[in-house]
């Protein structure tokens, strides 16, 4: 889901991108390499199989220049850098304590005392609100091939604390928030907003810019709550499409935001939830404004976890959070609907519409809708729009059984996960999904610059792959961060060097399409302009997250005669966010 205002308007045209590369061999598929660079052996960092010494050079599509300032990134004197450098982070010193990990006990720490995780809890210290960012210490450090457990609570739990959050020791770390402020203060890019809790970064050792690492999504649960039952929470928020065309009901205010409260029920043979029931609703916009106070933000305090070259501060003395003037009095702010984040609160019972109960059921469709890597910037940057290396795609389909693909940009890559929902459409029209925590198990593989596998060589852009298809991504701008000027300001805006753009997101991914066709496949660009348009469907992922998402899935049917003995033809197998029968 988006975390912040957006306006959406027609555009354009866009670039045309066809990047060149040279072909490799299929079978280098799994090569792993490490930190400086050498081939290593399946002993050393717990890859699949050897890599071989000949493996065929690859040409990757050109890497931006991660070494030129961004001018105009952030405002400089709310988010203040306290040095200038941008050295890439050292490679943690864990990562060569694990090498030869995998033969070991991943519940036993090595002798240099460096823990053999095989988990991240989601907690107040294991993770970052509203913001990406490259100089950020790892929460977690992995080595290739590695399984790992990891928790992504839900910036939402505040909106339904009772149901959400209550009596769960994570999420109360979290949220705290006493008289002395909040336990996580710096909140957004700038440390004066909100958006998405993201549990990371996830340090992937040996992984340098120009790498692409794959995240295997092997399993997802919804997060209990002490009571052991799971729900999430929808708003229509003021982003959504619906204000922008307008209320069909005359007597709805404009400034309502409705929220339906859900809970996941289980399927009775399997234990796995099957659906989700709405519970109540309520006008979440009537109930914050002017009845949430808490304890003062303070008016300035250091970035937490940074690197020392990393290290930030950021400064508020005017009290401007989200746009709006909330100032300290008497230790106390009361908050008058701004954009900050961290309110816990439970609609009171004279404002809830339990009409809604058992009227319909939502598939379970559970999926995650950021993840992706750090981009290098030097920079603090918002986790609303997507971007190059990932971050807030929104696509449904990212659930159990898919894979992803992201290109790298800084050392470790940085992986990020949350914004999870139970379920979401296609467009993501009234501002977001079911809104809930998820708990995940991933396997990480990272694929080498000069190793890469045919697939992989045009990586540019996040890609999806399940049992059924490929699925690749375009945005507005592909690199919104280096492609337009004070791009965190702009991407929210229709017109030139604007986000909210589908005419040149069809563009970007038309272009994407037809190169990765072209290239894997070996066929002309007339053959591929017939394929697109015989058997590729265009879809918009999102038309809320303000560089707006449109995705191609390419059915792998199409390309695979082995199949076609047993399957005549295609049939969509993938649905709701999952390609399983069965789970682990």
């Amino acid at each position: 889901m988006p975390d912040m205002r957006r306006e959406l308007g027609p555009i354009c045209v866009a670039v045309l991108y066809l990047a060149v590369v040279c072909a490799t061999k299929a079978e280098s598929d799994s090569c792993a390499f490490t930190a400086d660079g050498e081939a290593t052996s399946s002993l050393d960092l717990g890859v699949r199989q050897t890599c071989s010494e000949t493996a065929a050079k690859t040409v990757r599509p050109p890497i931006p220049d991660l070494t030129t300032p961004i001018h105009d990134l952030y405002n400089a004197t709310r988010f203040i850098r306290t040095s200038e450098s941008r050295e890439a982070s050292p490679t943690p010193s864990c990562c060569n304590a694990l090498r030869g990990a995998a033969s070991r006990s991943l519940q036993q720490s090595d002798s240099a005392g460096c823990p053999l995780q095989s988990s991240l809890k989601g907690n107040s210290q294991t993770g970052h609100w509203g913001y990406w960012y490259d100089l950020l210490e790892p929460a977690m450090v992995v080595v290739n091939d590695s399984v790992i457990d990891v928790e992504m609570p839900t910036f939402e739990s505040g909106s339904a604390w009772s149901e959400m959050g209550a009596g769960d020791s994570g999420m109360e770390d979290i949220y705290h928030w006493d008289q002395s402020g909040p336990r996580i203060p710096f909140k957004g890019p700038t440390g004066d907003t909100g958006g998405h809790y993201m549990t990371g970064p996830i340090y992937v050792c040996g992984a340098q810019p120009g790498d692409v690492i794959e995240v295997q999504i092997l399993d997802l649960v919804p997060r209990p709550n002490p009571q052991g039952e799971s729900f999430g929470t929808t708003t229509a928020y003021a982003i959504g499409w619906w204000n922008r065309v307008g209320y069909s009901t005359p007597d709805y205010l404009p400034t309502r935001n409705a929220a339906v409260v859900y809970k996941a029920i289980n399927d009775p043979a399997t234990g796995r939830a099957a659906y989700w029931e709405p519970q109540y609703m309520y006008d979440s916009s009537s109930f914050l404004i002017n009845k949430t106070t808490t304890g003062c933000v303070p008016e300035s305090g250091a970035m937490p976890r940074t690197t020392a070259a990393g290290a930030a501060m950021y400064h508020n003395p005017d009290y401007t959070f989200g746009g709006v003037h909330v100032p300290c009095i008497n230790n106390t702010q009361n908050w008058t609907g701004s954009g900050y984040g961290g309110f816990v609160y439970d609609a009171p019972e004279e404002i809830r519409d339990y009409s809604v109960k058992g009227k319909y059921r939502i598939p379970m469709n559970m999926h995650i809708g950021n993840m992706g890597l750090a981009p290098a910037v030097g920079a603090a940057v918002t986790t609303g729009p997507p971007f190059r290396t990932g971050g807030n795609l929104d696509n449904k389909r990212i659930g159990i059984g898919a894979t992803m693909f992201y290109p790298v940009e800084v050392a470790g890559g940085l992986l990020s996960m949350g914004d999870c929902h139970g379920s979401q459409s296609d467009g993501e029209t009234a501002a977001t999904g079911i809104e809930t925590s998820l708990n995940g198990k991933f396997r990480i593989i990272l694929h080498k610059a000069d190793a890469l596998p045919k697939k992989l060589q045009l990586i540019d852009y996040p890609m999806l792959e399940n049992a059924n298809e490929i699925i690749l991504h375009g945005f507005a701008y592909k690199d919104f961060l280096r492609e337009i000027p004070n791009p965190q300001v702009n991407v929210h805006k229709y017109g030139p060097e604007g986000g909210v753009d589908l005419i040149r997101a069809m563009s970007t991914i038309y272009n994407e399409t037809r190169a990765f066709l072209i290239h894997n496949h070996d066929i002309t660009e007339d053959v591929a302009i017939n394929i697109m348009s015989l058997g590729v469907d265009f879809q918009i992922t999102q038309v809320v997250d303000a560089n707006v998402g449109i995705h191609s899935v390419i059915p792998k049917w199409i390309f695979n005669s082995s199949a076609w003995e047993k399957q005549a033809y295609y049939q969509d197998a993938v649905k709701a966010g999952t390609s399983r029968t069965s789970y682990p």
